[in-house]
């Protein structure tokens, strides 16, 4: 399945939805539902006469009437900007339109597999060489988006999918560019003004969004930062920053360092030079981090070059017989289906050029020529009653060729605070009339319209008590739940029998919000 900035939640089929079973502009017939948000949903459907599966986002009606020009505006523009991207590791849009009653809708690729974040839930932190394998297919998705003007600003795990395809293994896409923003001049294609910037709105995500982006500012170094936090979360389990408000977060962002592998897990095996790659993308400022996609890539072969790894990155086709494909596994933990990816990767070593084979066995004939003289030598020279001395690296490699393996790291400790935090639930909470203060937990969160984020069940799926109490109106505790990345709870007031002259107050929802696009 596909994950975009719409959710792929599995939600069961809704038996009412109307688009189930129609076929939009007589090309796409669809079947079923994948996921739902707040800005549509998207489908599973076969695309006309190709006969082939797609993934089919649809706007939600509230955004096709024509009330919010602009949500039609960023809907076409993550359709035109994706679709000039052509790396196989970012997703291919296949189509998009619009009908004549009025619903938008995007054709993607269809894909099987799990999200980053799926993953990680699953199997918790990766061997370093198989993060490193990850992120260097993210690194060209956006090499690819950078050199045509174009950042992401939103990259997380919920939006890399990673599939297995036959033998090919962790084969990356990169999602959801909805939030993307265009860095070229006036005559790009994509004009600046269509960049999702809205005054008082963050954009991003707080757990991966780089200090700068809280002052909505951004380049291709924010896309980095953010990588860097994915890379983070993959070696150690969880992202650098975690606290219970979006807010706290971001100025953790901004102002404390990210906490040393060491510190969250003491008995890691990530080389430090590994763990210096991913320090250097999280520097505060844009410009100590690397500079572009490109010196990230090349700081990470270096990385696996000094850490005595030159083939783990290879394609398995190509290392048929030739014993283990992925050189030792030296990450927090060894698991099955580990192995790298078949894909072209760039964090390989040159190896020096093969010499014929008869100098080769030239040098063997020598060597054992020279190696006899040297042992007699060595037993016409050694004293009767030599001293013990320390073996020298090389002869200690000459009498043990095979060392005992380096025993298996102890895997993290089962502390909360290691375990994958599951992405919250955004709660868009609205009243009819609006303006009604909302108490969640004991606290006042503001008055209607207002968003609030709630912690979610490794499902998904989360619930909130709210209280609601407007002059006026009847006070009210209701209980709100549901399952995806943002909800949306409309609550009817009931008038009391006087009802207050107070007019209602305008909408005063919070400045923060992690995606206004969903």
């Amino acid at each position: 399945m596909i994950e975009s900035d719409v959710p792929t939640t599995g939600a069961p089929p809704d038996v009412t939805d109307p688009l189930l079973g129609r076929v939009l502009n007589e090309r796409f017939r669809i079947l079923e539902t994948l996921g739902a948000g707040g800005m549509g949903r998207v489908y599973k459907a076969v695309q006309f006469p190709l006969e082939r599966l797609v993934a089919l986002k649809v706007l939600n009606p509230q955004y096709s009437d024509g009330k919010d020009p602009g949500f039609q505006k960023r809907f076409f523009l993550e359709a035109s900007v994706t679709a000039r991207l052509r790396h196989p590791n970012t997703v291919t849009v296949i189509d998009y339109g619009k009908t004549d009653d009025g619903i938008f809708y995007i054709a993607m690729e269809y894909l099987e597999g799990l999200t980053l974040s799926q993953l990680l839930t699953q199997e918790g932190p990766l061997p370093w060489n198989r993060a490193l394998n990850i992120t260097q297919q993210v690194a060209r998705s956006l090499r690819e988006a950078h050199k045509v003007g174009l950042i992401h600003r939103d990259l997380k795990p919920a939006n890399i999918m990673v599939l297995n395809q036959e033998t090919d293994h962790d084969v990356v896409k990169v999602l959801d560019f909805g939030l993307v923003k265009s860095i070229q001049g006036d005559a790009d294609p994509v004009p600046k003004d269509a960049s999702l910037t809205q005054t008082g709105i963050i954009l991003g995500s707080p757990q991966y969004m780089a200090p700068e982006q809280a002052r909505n500012v951004s380049d291709p170094r924010s896309d980095i930062y953010s990588l860097g936090v994915v890379l983070y979360q993959m070696l150690m389990g969880r992202p650098p920053f975690l606290a219970a408000q979006s807010i706290d977060v971001i100025v953790k962002h901004i102002n404390e360092p990210p906490p040393a592998f060491g510190s969250l897990w003491p008995e890691h095996t990530v080389t430090a030079e590994v763990e210096a790659v991913v320090m250097k993308c999280l520097a505060k400022r844009a410009e100590d981090r690397f500079q572009s996609m490109e010196d990230v890539m090349n700081a990470m072969r270096r990385a696996a070059a000094a850490s005595g790894v030159s083939g783990v990155f290879s394609s398995p086709r190509t290392a048929v017989g030739s014993g283990p494909i992925s050189g030792p596994h030296t990450g927090p933990h060894a698991m099955p289906g580990s192995g790298p990816s078949t894909m072209a990767l760039d964090i390989s070593v040159e190896e020096p050029e093969k010499k014929s084979q008869k100098g080769l066995m030239v040098a063997l004939f020598g060597g054992a020529v020279l190696l006899g003289i040297a042992g007699a030598l060595v037993v016409a020279l050694r004293p009767a009653t030599p001293e013990p001395t320390a073996p020298t690296p090389i002869e200690a490699a000459a009498v043990a060729p095979n060392p005992a393996p380096t025993p298996t790291p102890t895997p993290p400790p089962a502390r909360d605070d290691l375990a994958p935090i599951p992405d919250p639930v955004r709660f868009l909470i609205t009243t009819e009339p609006s303006g009604a203060q909302v108490e969640y937990e004991g606290k006042l969160v503001g008055e209607t319209p207002v968003n609030i984020e709630v912690p979610s069940d490794a499902l998904g799926h989360a619930s909130a008590q709210l209280t609601f109490s407007l002059d006026g109106y009847q006070r009210i505790i209701v209980q709100a739940e549901g399952t995806g990345t943002e909800i949306r709870f409309n609550q009817k007031l009931t008038k009391t029998k006087k009802a207050s002259t107070r007019p209602a107050k305008g909408a005063g929802s919070s400045a923060y919000k992690d995606d206004p696009y969903q």
